[in-house]
């Protein structure tokens, strides 16, 4: 099992025909009595109509206890239940959601709450189910293909970030070899034929390494909890109360508990999916997606490279270089600089991919909380300017009054970017800092809300709005080493000193002679 198999450790099915596992004693006695006449019984039973497969909830909940998984059974009545808003509250609630197709004798449904998750938080992961006695599972695929939109291969459907799997219940005959798709009458291999489509969907390293993170601070969930326990309280109410602006005590101590989850995937040796033997093993098992050529060529006529990779073919060559890196191959700095079209091209990484790697890295969302203006904040001004807010944290709380803000001006696509941040409109841009202390703006804000400039609006559209009237819309907020980054040049151009010296000296004297002296000294 991997990390991505072990995130789904829970499951809701919801379904409109649950039977027990077990049968009424006074059906036991009659089976016992026998037929009429000591006749024997008649022939095998009609089998059930088109998706009137009952699930037994014990064998199904025990098949998913098994693997680790807690699965819970929900029996809806036609009468009273809201399927489509049960189906979004599981999926919410739920690591897996499972989903009979037809629902009272109908996929309208199914296929309405289907369509509601995928469109709703289309940023978040979605894993759902549909367990269907129909006869034909490329049926129910193909009408999520046509009235949803879902794409994929087969019955393993994917829309955005919502991904469906679709399976037939045990019993009902499947056509055109289906059955593949179809578990055993206890549903003991279920657990695993989900897992098997998860580790394919989701196959990668960043999604390993983002799984095992995320699994990690879910080990560390019991620890985290009984460091942060009760008898701190006395503590932190001292704490609070002695702080200038008590409400500050909620983001220290937010930091300080992202503190230890970070400790947590520290511990739990998270990063560990980028070492060597991690990334040889992918690569090793990953067709290379570009053209190698270009690479192969740059590598092999380096004479720093060593022989024998130069003696492999292009794609091992290509291969070797990307598992041990450029620069521990024996190429220089300004090398590798040189390198990294031909690299990319190599692994066939699409510029929209090292986009969203440079702008996840560089900035963060401003998330659905309104945020404060600080040190960080990437605002556009209404003429399209864009401006990094660098007032410093300390000085952008316990305002009692118009304070003005300091904000550097960024310059948009630079020779060489610092940054690159996405826009409201989801174009991605690079982006410098323009240090000079001339450059600066200060534009005077009021405090909105305990003792701070709070955005308003919503999470399409944030903005700030500053005494005089101006609005400035915030687009994202970057990452803290980043914005530190634009703090320290401001401030290195701002402690330049100049003085006076010989001109002919700092273009560049001659040579002078040097001779010792005679007591020793080197003199000039």
């Amino acid at each position: 099992m991997t990390a991505i198999s072990d995130y789904f450790r829970t499951a809701l099915l919801i379904d409109d025909r649950v039977e027990p596992d077990y049968r009424a004693l006074e059906e036991l006695d009659s089976d016992r009595a026998g037929a009429p006449d000591d006749e024997p019984e008649p022939g095998l039973e009609t089998p059930p109509e088109e998706d009137e497969t009952p699930v037994r909830p014990s064998s199904l909940v025990s098949a998913f206890l098994n693997e680790d998984v807690v699965c819970s059974v929900v029996e809806p009545s036609a009468e009273s239940s809201d399927i489509v808003g049960m189906a979004q509250r599981g999926a919410r609630i739920a690591d897996l959601l499972i989903l009979d197709w037809l629902l009272f004798g109908n996929a309208s449904a199914t296929v309405d709450a289907i369509r509601e998750i995928s469109e709703q938080n289309k940023s978040r992961l979605r894993a759902i189910v549909v367990f269907t006695g129909a006869h034909s599972l490329s049926d129910v695929a193909g009408r999520l293909v046509e009235d949803v939109g879902f794409e994929g291969d087969d019955f393993v459907l994917r829309r955005g970030n919502t991904v469906v799997m679709v399976f037939g219940k045990p019993g009902p005959p499947l056509t055109g070899g289906e059955d593949r798709r179809q578990p055993s009458s206890d549903y003991r291999d279920l657990p695993r034929m989900i897992r098997d489509d998860l580790e394919m969907v989701f196959k990668g390293l960043m999604p390993e390494f983002a799984f095992r993170g995320i699994n990690a601070l879910r080990e560390s969930v019991p620890r985290i909890l009984a460091t942060f326990n009760s008898d701190l309280d006395r503590a932190a109410l001292v704490h609070r109360a002695l702080l200038a602006e008590p409400a500050d005590a909620g983001s220290q101590f937010v930091r300080l508990l992202a503190s230890d989850l970070e400790q947590a995937l520290h511990d739990e040796r998270v990063g560990e999916v980028w070492d060597f033997e991690s990334v040889r093993s992918h690569v090793a098992d990953t067709p290379l997606g570009g053209s190698p050529d270009q690479l192969a060529g740059r590598l092999t006529s380096n004479q720093r490279v060593p022989d024998d990779l130069k003696a492999r073919d292009d794609i091992d060559l290509c291969r070797g270089a990307i598992v041990n890196g450029l620069v521990k191959i024996g190429m220089t700095d300004r090398e590798v600089s040189r390198a990294v079209r031909d690299l990319a091209a190599a692994v066939g990484a699409a510029n929209s991919s090292n986009e969203s790697l440079a702008v996840l890295m560089s900035s963060s969302s401003l998330g659905e909380t309104p945020p404060r203006l600080e040190l960080g904040i990437v605002l556009r001004s209404a003429d399209g300017r864009y401006w990094l807010c660098i007032q410093p944290l300390c000085d952008s709380v316990r305002l009692e009054e118009a304070r003005a803000f300091p904000m550097l001006p960024l310059a948009l696509r630079p020779a060489g970017p610092a940054a690159m941040i996405r826009t409201p409109e989801g174009d991605t841009i690079p982006i410098g800092f323009e240090s000079s202390p001339h450059r600066l703006v200060m534009p005077e804000f009021s405090p909105t809300h305990d003792g701070a400039v709070i955005a308003d609006g919503d999470p399409l559209n944030w903005h700030f709005t500053s005494d005089d009237g101006a609005q400035y819309r915030a687009i994202t907020r970057l990452r803290p080493e980043v914005a530190a980054q634009a703090a320290h040049g401001l401030a290195s151009a701002a402690s330049r000193a100049g003085a006076d010296v010989s001109e002919w000296m700092r273009r560049g004297a001659p040579d002078a002679p040097v001779v010792d002296n005679a007591d020793g000294d080197i003199g000039s």
